[in-house]
């Protein structure tokens, strides 16, 4: 009887294993920025200080010798796979709100109001309308510095002249204590914009 209860407790633990294993290689969907492709986490290339990835061996080569021909591409797939954050209104800079959304491209875009959606919306290039000026609506910063948490685009100070975002009202104080503990987790300093 133990026999066979360690036997089908084995069993179920292996099956769920396999199932998280599954579901973590499910997580990822990116598309190939040279093809159009579904892009694999194999085949990657530096951009920013994140990865853009490619669906085989032979795009990362197509891309690196023409990578402004695909940056935008490149940025939308940064957007994609959570490697940057929404932090304002792509076209008016100011703050997005939820209700008015966009997705580009499996990338669920928000802005300030119905009329920055629509100039979106009715742009000859909506990737150049969105990801053409990065910085004005997106952080390479994920993370907040001093907890690790998800950032808010609301919890915000300037240090040296560019944005620093955190998790909470809490943690601006801790940074501006003592910033050089934290600028090694901020990619803003630490990567040259494009």
């Amino acid at each position: 009887m133990k026999t066979k209860l360690l036997t089908a407790a084995a069993c179920g633990l292996t099956l769920a294993l396999a199932g998280v294993l599954t579901a973590a290689e499910k997580e990822f969907h990116a598309t190939c920025p040279v093809s159009g492709a579904p892009a694999k986490e194999a085949n990657s290339v530096d951009f920013l200080g994140k990865k853009v990835y490619f669906c085989c061996q032979n795009c990362p080569k197509k891309y690196t010798a023409n990578p402004d021909k695909f940056a935008l591409k490149a940025k939308q797939q940064l957007a994609a796979t959570g490697q940057i954050t929404q932090v304002a209104c792509p076209i008016s800079g100011k703050p997005a709100k939820a209700d008015q959304s966009l997705d580009v491209g499996g990338v669920d875009v928000h802005f300030c109001c119905g009329n920055c959606k629509a100039k979106a919306e009715g742009a000859d290039n909506v990737l150049a309308a969105i990801f053409g000026d990065l910085e004005k609506a997106f952080t390479l910063q994920t993370t907040c510095p001093v907890s690790g948490k998800a950032i808010k685009a609301d919890q915000m100070v300037e240090h040296d002249g560019k944005k620093v975002y955190f998790c909470c009202d809490g943690c601006p104080s801790a940074f501006e204590k003592d910033p050089s503990k934290f600028l090694s987790k901020l990619p803003q300093f630490n990567v040259p914009a494009k």
